[in-house]
């Protein structure tokens, strides 16, 4: 039998065409993750691990072990299994993701803030197949709306409340945005290289919470580059790129933004070096033009909606992240030294290896984004998020980590030392992941594995749910079945369970820009000022913005404003119920 050595770096390393066949070729990178992916799901229901014991959540160690052996077997019998190894690697994360949500119904981190305003709007598109607000349902989306449509699409397919859908599109999108940052990545650099550049990502940044930016985060980087730069192997087709870009604008088009003077650079500088400026024009015009397309059933609604007015408040919001460290390469960890060793070569190879300029570009408009937006903060308080500039900078300087280590052993030696250097990062990854993934707070043991970018997976298993039947029961009793009133709702959960109208969210700095949060809350003032009940219960029939039907208060109170008992004289009154909800129902 003949021997093989893996072929996981040549110069230069865009190497030969992509390949099909075999354990190396492309294709198998989706075919063995959904075949991976589907094992682990029913390992999980087998074994049923508890995985707030370490007993239950160390399952997927022993299982990474299994993989890699198998892996290094058709290695040693077929030389390239990049393909196969990209699959098997990405469905082995998502039987850590659905190890560590075992017994819990609720995606990571529960219903609690962003994740339960991703729930509601995914509950939204039960009832809508058109640009919704997760709350005020009249209000186009404001938040890319494709991860949570593809949610309320599959519900209504399923049967499935949207909800219950969340964490399986948490694990599969995860999971899968290795793959797809692979397929990119594999467009650019020899398919060994591709998969070392999509996995490092992963640890870099892949909290499932926000699923849809981590696929974004990890494609953004090899899509720049397909489509602006000039790489080896040529651009993606303008209908490729442009379709890749539009469907990137409709699940995450922030780090568009927050990359865009990097963007920008790459273009003059590919513009600049061009044979045929005028041919490359072209190219970004349609690219532009293509990705506009197939984003404008998000973007124009919203856009239209902006040229009425609203009140930009979400930036207002001050995350911890806001003071962390901005350079992950100073991190003394693995990943911290991988990442380091790529800002040194983007450095220091930016004139010798055709990947480091454009990478360079990219990740320099993170920080000129970040810093321009932090004067901003200081002076008016909103910030455009600029802390998410790390959640980019992260995969892209592991990205450039390892091709840079590429680069250096195609340099010095045969391709076993490539090989050996993939097979330690893909289990030195995956061991990260796994710790990042624990419980966190919930045994003893899990502070033995500190992790400051832990998934809330305690909160999952913690969250008590909401009385949203019982609610929806005495809701239909006095409004008939099937009934969808304008809710004003204490509690955002509510949303997440029932596809009711909202009023207004609950969260000030998580407030659609066209949903005018302040001159809602304003009317809500106004209304709890009204003591009169005849006259209470005709100012809230007919509010700027629009009727209120049902009341879901806490002990009386909304977020702050408090109502009284003798206002809901007209309206009939539930206040049995648990959590010391109040519920009002208009007559």
């Amino acid at each position: 039998m003949t021997t093989h050595a893996i072929p996981v770096v040549a110069r230069p390393l865009a190497g030969p065409p992509l390949r099909r066949s075999g354990p190396g070729g492309w294709w198998w990178a989706p075919l063995a993750w959904v075949v991976t992916a589907g094992a682990g799901f029913a390992l999980v229901a087998w074994a049923d691990p508890d995985p707030l014991t370490l007993r239950g959540a160390i399952l997927p160690l022993p299982a990474l072990g299994v993989l890699s052996a198998l892996l290094i077997v058709l290695a040693w019998r077929f030389g390239d299994v990049s393909g196969a190894a990209c699959g098997v690697f990405a469905g082995w994360v998502a039987l850590v993701l659905r190890t560590m949500l075992n017994g819990t119904p609720y995606g990571f981190a529960g219903l609690y803030g962003d994740m339960g305003r991703i729930a509601a709007s995914a509950t939204r598109y039960t009832v809508t197949p058109w640009s919704a607000d997760a709350f005020v349902e009249e209000v186009p989306a404001e938040y890319p709306m494709l991860y949570p449509w593809l949610i309320g699409r599959a519900s209504i397919l399923t049967g499935v409340p949207a909800w219950r859908l969340v964490p399986e599109a948490e694990i599969l999108v995860t999971s899968g945005a290795v793959v797809a940052a692979y397929l990119l990545w594999a467009r650019l650099v020899r398919q060994p290289v591709a998969l070392g550049a999509a996995a490092a990502g992963l640890p870099a940044f892949g909290d499932p919470r926000k699923a849809f930016c981590v696929i974004a985060a990890l494609v953004v980087t090899p899509w720049a580059i397909l489509t602006f730069g000039a790489p080896p192997r040529g651009r993606l087709a303008w209908w490729a790129a442009g379709l890749v870009g539009g469907v990137m604008v409709m699940t995450y088009q922030g780090f568009l933004i927050y990359a865009a003077p990097g963007l920008l650079a790459l273009l003059a500088l590919t513009w600049w070096r061009a044979h045929d400026r005028w041919a490359y024009m072209i190219h970004v015009a349609l690219v532009v033009a293509c990705a506009a397309a197939v984003s404008a059933v998000y973007v124009a609604p919203y856009v239209l909606g902006a040229l009425k007015g609203g009140q930009a408040l979400a930036d207002l919001y001050v995350s911890p992240d806001m003071a962390a460290n901005p350079f992950p390469f100073l991190d003394p960890t693995p990943l911290g030294l991988l990442q380091l060793a790529g800002m040194g070569g983007l450095i220091f190879l930016r004139g010798r290896e055709w990947w480091a300029a454009p990478l360079l570009l990219l990740l320099a408009g993170l920080y000129v984004y970040r810093m321009a937006m932090m004067a901003r903060f200081v002076l008016d308080g909103h910030s455009g998020f600029y802390h998410y500039t790390t959640r980019m900078a992260g995969p892209l300087l592991a990205a450039a980590g390892v091709l840079t280590v590429a680069t250096l052993l195609a340099r010095v030696g045969p391709g076993r030392y490539g090989a050996a250097a993939l097979a330690v990062l893909l289990t030195g990854t995956g061991a990260v992941y796994w710790r990042t993934a624990l419980p966190e707070d919930v045994q003893p043991w899990a502070s033995a594995w500190p992790s400051s970018k832990h998934f809330f997976t305690g909160l999952a298993h913690r969250e008590t749910g909401f009385p949203a039947r019982l609610i929806r029961d005495r809701v239909a009793a006095v409004l008939g079945p099937g009934a969808r009133p304008r809710v004003l709702s204490a509690d955002e959960r509510l949303f997440a369970y029932l596809p009711w109208k909202g009023y207004i969210g609950g969260d000030r700095t998580a407030a659609n820009t066209l949903t005018r949060y302040d001159d809602r809350r304003a009317e809500l003032a106004r209304l709890a000022a009204i003591r009169d009940p005849a006259e209470f219960a005709r100012a809230s029939a007919a509010t700027r913005f629009g009727a209120i039907d049902v009341f879901v208060l806490d002990d009386w109170r909304w977020r702050g404003i408090t109502f009284q008992p003798a206002q809901f004289a007209g309206f009939r009154q539930f206040t049995e119920l648990p959590e010391r909800i109040v519920l009002l129902v208009r007559t």
